[in-house]
């Protein structure tokens, strides 16, 4: 993996492929048994997926970044092997035409038909309905729907996802097995107290936090909810104090967001990647965490506001990505976004009963990546 593998030597798939079905044997998993389990695209900095593989070993898989799909032509005979794609609109990464975008949809199509000839076996994480920032709406949307019906076996963290997608390309239900999101249960440092959280952040005690935590993208929302930042001051007797947090985004938003914060006391910005050591300064600082995107599937913000104890505001239609956890998600509809008031307001209510704090720290253990990742490895055992 990035920043330990490469160091010093390079080692080719081939090998790699070889000490995963060692290392299977140690857990007396024979070549009959054992799988293993090629990622691509694999993110480095991403947790959720080093999270949600936590528990392969135990099932008899071993996880390996793929960097590409040529290099399963590697894989030795013999070796059983599964490829679990996440990122599918990754193969746009580069492209700056729609015509271009067309005919790689092609060639990635006939490559995955081509490698399903090899036997391999296909699952696919649907992570976005669409993409956040889809350049090529229409060719994403086709590739998705051929894609799903290249695949095996499609998994879903949110059961809304197959009515959700349904507008833009369909999901065979047979394909479908449903495992949610994880909690971000000792995932990031969790030892400051929320006083000191607050007093890092220039908080005082009695002001009503409300978070607004991820990159600063238009489609997370954050404009429109800044709009509606006078009309949370009335409904907060003048409390409300407004935190947001996460990297920069395209100039011309972030002048968007610079215009709409300008003189506000009531708003702080912190623009920059945040460190996994800093995650927790924010979320409890916070009473309220807000996922103010109105179109997606699924939202680890949410999950790790949870985890730390902070109910969540949600647009209606992603709140059952958070499984375990409704008397703590506040929802408003998408399509109406002064409705977010009012949701602030109850999920700040809820922030204040007394054993919120408890009963989210049982959640996010039941939910805890071990938890999650057994029900994963356990649905798709069964499956293949």
């Amino acid at each position: 993996m990035k920043g330990v593998r490469h160091l010093g030597f390079a080692r080719t798939f081939h090998e790699e492929c070889l000490d995963a079905s060692e290392a299977l044997a140690t857990r007396g998993f024979n070549l009959g048994e054992g799988k293993l389990l090629a990622v691509h695209p694999y993110g480095h900095r991403n947790p959720f997926l080093r999270m949600l593989y936590a528990s392969a070993f135990d099932f008899g898989f071993a996880m390996m970044p793929l960097t590409n799909l040529e290099q399963l032509s590697e894989v030795p005979a013999g070796l059983d092997l599964v490829v679990h794609y996440h990122w599918v609109h990754r193969i746009f990464d580069d492209l700056t035409t729609a015509s271009a975008a067309r005919v790689a949809v092609g060639q990635f199509l006939d490559t995955i038909k081509n490698l399903k000839d090899s036997n391999h076996s296909f699952v696919w994480t649907v992570h976005n309905i669409l993409s956040h920032k889809s350049r090529f709406p229409d060719e994403e949307a086709e590739l998705r729907g051929e894609f799903a019906q290249l695949v095996d076996h499609i998994h879903i963290m949110n059961p809304q996802t197959v009515a959700l997608c349904e507008p833009h390309y369909s999901l065979d239900l047979k394909k479908i097995f449903h495992v949610p999101h994880p909690s971000y249960c000792g995932v990031y440092g969790d030892y400051i107290s929320k006083e000191q959280a607050r007093l890092t952040l220039g908080l005082r005690p009695k002001d009503k936090v409300f978070l607004l935590f991820g990159e600063l993208s238009p489609y997370k929302g954050t404009r429109h909810f800044l709009g509606q930042v006078d009309t949370l001051q009335n409904e907060m007797n003048g409390k409300a104090r407004i935190v947001i947090a996460g990297q920069e985004g395209s100039s011309d938003f972030m002048e968007d967001i610079y215009r709409l914060t300008a003189g506000r006391a009531d708003v702080q910005l912190h623009i920059g990647r945040i460190d996994d050591q800093d995650v927790q300064t924010f979320f409890k600082a916070a009473d309220v965490a807000v996922c103010a995107h109105t179109a997606g599937l699924n939202s680890g913000v949410a999950a790790t506001a949870l985890t730390f104890g902070c109910p969540t505001v949600m647009a209606e239609q992603m709140a059952g990505t958070v499984e375990g956890a409704d008397g703590y998600i506040s929802t408003f509809e998408a399509s109406e976004m002064e409705t977010i008031v009012s949701a602030c307001a109850n999920a700040f209510r809820v922030s204040q009963q007394p054993d919120c704090f408890e009963v989210l720290a049982l959640w996010a253990k039941e939910y805890a990546p071990a938890q999650i990742s057994t029900r994963f490895f356990e649905a798709l055992g069964q499956r293949l």
